[in-house]
C-alpha cells in the first residue's frame, strides 16, 4: 500500500507533468544576426547625404576606389524597457540585436561599397520620385485589427516595393508609418501566425528591412516620421536607424511638459534640383487635437513652421512632406467624405492663414489615412497627395462626386478629386511645368494621372 502523503505528493507530481504536456513549446530563441543585414542612403539634417547599414558585429568601412572609410556607431546592440506610455494591453522589453552605424556621404564619390552592397551618390536632379507610406502589417490588440502578414494579398507591402524597384527612381520617399506589428498574433490565427512583434529589430526587420532591403540599396531615400515612429511607440528603433539627425543616436527624453525632445525634428531641406525642394516636417507627436495656444508645445510647433517659412524661400518650388495630412478626407463605409483632423491644422492656420502654407509651397505629400488621395484647389491652397496605401489594412472609401461638393476645410474649395483604395504607390515625374503624378497598383497598373503646375493639380 502506498502511504497517504505518497500517494498525493507522487499525484501532483503527475499532475504537474500532464500540465506541462498541454502546455506549447517555449518560441525558439532567433540565432543572432550576423555580419551586415542591409545597407542605404537617405537624406539628413543638414542638409546632406548618409550612409547608414545596420550589422551583427563591428561597424563596417566605405570603400570607393583606393579610399576606405570606417563608419561610426550610432547605436549599439541592447534592451530597453517598453515604451512609456504605450497603450497596448501587451508589453514587453524592447531588443535591439543588431548595431545601427553611419557615415557621411563622401564627396566626389559616384559610388560606394559597405561589405558587398554597391549604393550609388545622389543624383544631382532628382525627376522621378516614388513615394509610399503606411506600409507594415497590422497586428493591434487594442483595436482588435489583425492582418494577414503572411499573405502577400492581404499584406501587399513586398508587391509594391518590387513594383517601385521596376521604374528605376532617382528617389524614394516614404510619408511615415512604418512598424505596425504592435501586439502577437492570436492563437490559432495562421495568417499572421509566428510574427514578431513589439518594437524591437525582429519587428522592424520583418515589418521594413527585409523587405526593402533591395529598393534601400538600389536608390536614396527619405523617411518621414509617422505617429507610429512617436516615442510612445516606435520611437526608439527610428531614432536608431531612420531619425534624419546625425552621431550618436537621440534619445526620448522629456524637455517640458508637453515635449519629449525625441519626438521633434528640426525642419530640414532636401534639394531636388536648381528651382525645387522638399521641405520635411516631423508631426509624429500631433495627434488629431492641437495642444492649448499658451502650452510650451504650441510655441515649439510654431518655432518649427517659422524654420519652414524661411526654408520656401530657397527655392521657386517646394513639396512639404508630412505624416499627417490637413487638406484631406476621412474615408466612409458608405463613401460620404468626412473632414480630416490634424493637430497641426491651427497651426498651420496662425501660421500662414487660409493657404495654411507659405508661399512657394506647390503641394504637399502625407500618409496617416490608408488610401489614396489628390486634391486640387480652386481656392489658394496648394495641392495635396495623400499615398497612405502602401500595405497598411485599411476601411472606408471615398466619393468623388460628393468630394468635389465638400470643403476638406472652411474656404478650400475643390476643382479636381481623385481617390482609390487599392494597395500601390505613386510616381512624381519631373515636366517642364511641373510633375506628372501617376498613381499605381501593386500590379503596376495606373489608377490615376495627373498634372501638378506650379499649385495647380489637374487630373
Amino acid at each position: 500500500m502506498i502511504h497517504r502523503a505518497r500517494f498525493f505528493s507522487w499525484l501532483a507530481a503527475l499532475t504537474a507533468l500532464a500540465g506541462c504536456a498541454n502546455q506549447p513549446p517555449p518560441a525558439a530563441q532567433a540565432p543572432a544576426p550576423v555580419g551586415l543585414q542591409q545597407a542605404w542612403v537617405q537624406a539628413a539634417t543638414g542638409p546632406g547625404w548618409v550612409v547608414r547599414a545596420l550589422t551583427g558585429e563591428a561597424c563596417p568601412s566605405l570603400r570607393w576606389g583606393s579610399s576606405l572609410v570606417a563608419m561610426q556607431e550610432r547605436a549599439a546592440p541592447g534592451e530597453q524597457p517598453p515604451p512609456p506610455g504605450n497603450t497596448q494591453p501587451q508589453h514587453k522589453p524592447t531588443d535591439f540585436t543588431l548595431r545601427a552605424c553611419e557615415a557621411p556621404w563622401p564627396a566626389g564619390a559616384a559610388s560606394v561599397q559597405v561589405g558587398g552592397v554597391t549604393l550609388h551618390a545622389p543624383a544631382a536632379e532628382m525627376r522621378r520620385i516614388v513615394v509610399m507610406g503606411d506600409t507594415g502589417c497590422r497586428l493591434k490588440a487594442s483595436g482588435k485589427a489583425f492582418q494577414p502578414c503572411n499573405d502577400a494579398s492581404g499584406w501587399p507591402f513586398p508587391r509594391v516595393l518590387a513594383r517601385a524597384l521596376a521604374l528605376k527612381p532617382d528617389l524614394v520617399i516614404h510619408v511615415g508609418d512604418y512598424l505596425y506589428r504592435e501586439s502577437p498574433c492570436p492563437a490559432g490565427m495562421g495568417s499572421c501566425a509566428s510574427s514578431p512583434w513589439g518594437y524591437g529589430d525582429d519587428t522592424w526587420q520583418a515589418d521594413f528591412f527585409q523587405p526593402a532591403r533591395a529598393l534601400l540599396a538600389a536608390v536614396p531615400w527619405v523617411f518621414v516620421r509617422g505617429n507610429h515612429e512617436a516615442c510612445a511607440r516606435a520611437g526608439q528603433g527610428w531614432l536608431r536607424y531612420l531619425d534624419a539627425e546625425t552621431g550618436p543616436a537621440r534619445a526620448c527624453a522629456s524637455a517640458a511638459e508637453g515635449i519629449n525632445d525625441g519626438d521633434f525634428t528640426t525642419p530640414f531641406p532636401v534639394p531636388l534640383s536648381p528651382r525645387s525642394q522638399l521641405i520635411v516636417f516631423d508631426t509624429s507627436e500631433v495627434g488629431s487635437a492641437a495642444p492649448p495656444p499658451d502650452s510650451a508645445a504650441w510655441a515649439h510647433w510654431r518655432r518649427q513652421l517659422d524654420v519652414v517659412a524661411d526654408l520656401a524661400g530657397n527655392r521657386a518650388q517646394s513639396l512639404f512632406l508630412s505624416h499627417h495630412p490637413s487638406l484631406a478626407f476621412s474615408p466612409s463605409a458608405s463613401g460620404q467624405p468626412g473632414q480630416g483632423h490634424s493637430g497641426l491644422t491651427p497651426l498651420l492656420q496662425e501660421a500662414f492663414g487660409a493657404r495654411l502654407f507659405p508661399p512657394g509651397v506647390q503641394a504637399t505629400l502625407a500618409g496617416h489615412i490608408h488610401i489614396h488621395q489628390a486634391l486640387g484647389f480652386a481656392s489658394n491652397q496648394p495641392a495635396s497627395l495623400v499615398i497612405g496605401n502602401g500595405g497598411s489594412a485599411a476601411s472606408g472609401r471615398l466619393n468623388a462626386a460628393a468630394a468635389l461638393k465638400t470643403e476638406p476645410l472652411p474656404g478650400a474649395r475643390l476643382e479636381t478629386f481623385e481617390s482609390h483604395t487599392d494597395f500601390g504607390f505613386t510616381l512624381l515625374t519631373a515636366t517642364p511645368q511641373g510633375w506628372r503624378v501617376q498613381a499605381f497598383d501593386t500590379l503596376g497598373q495606373p489608377l490615376a494621372t495627373c498634372s501638378l503646375a506650379g499649385q495647380k493639380l489637374r487630373c
